[in-house]
């Protein structure tokens, strides 16, 4: 008889913190989306919040660089920017760390996360893993680093990032082993 009441307890244990835990995220999830929903960024973001993100956690990678955001003509100035920047040539797909950031001002789409390296916006996750991302981010932390390779080419529409995470979305441990 003793034993089903601690197994009962314990049960109702784990369902109040697994209930207390939703509640945080679903929290954290309004409060992100609030701070981010007057922002409507053109083809910079602002400073304050770039130096914001600039300790965000960071999004594990698989090393596969499939998820691709080519074609970015409307940004080619803010690619140009880069180049010059980081001293980028057209030879060779660049390593580089972009931030991602989600967007729900967007008025074309709701569920935008944005790709951006030194407060330039270069492009939008693809649509496709865009949705899964968007809430991801918001329930997490407003923003997130990840690995990227970066792509300029020699006109407009051959620019592109390609990003770098592993499916289903993980964060990178902080601690060192």
């Amino acid at each position: 008889m003793g034993i089903e009441f601690l197994l009962i307890g314990a049960g109702i244990a784990i369902l109040v913190v697994v209930l207390a835990r939703r509640r945080l995220f679903q929290k954290r999830l309004i409060e992100n989306k609030e701070l981010l929903s007057g922002l409507k960024f053109d083809s910079v973001i602002p400073e304050e919040i770039e130096k914001i993100f600039k300790k965000a956690p960071r999004l594990k990678g698989d090393g596969g660089y499939l998820f691709k955001a080519m074609g970015c003509v409307p940004f080619a100035d803010n690619f140009e920017a880069i180049r010059v920047s980081r001293r980028i040539y057209f030879v060779e797909p660049t390593d580089i760390e972009v931030l991602l950031i989600p967007e729900p001002g967007n008025f074309e789409r709701k569920l935008a996360v944005a790709i951006t390296v030194d407060s330039r916006l270069l492009g939008y996750v693809p649509a496709k893993e865009a949705a899964e991302m968007h809430k991801y981010l918001l329930a997490h932390s407003a923003g997130l680093r990840a690995n990227a390779k970066i792509y300029l080419g020699s006109r407009p529409e051959y620019n592109g990032v390609m990003l770098d995470f592993a499916k289903p979305l993980r964060l990178e441990s902080s601690r060192k082993s």
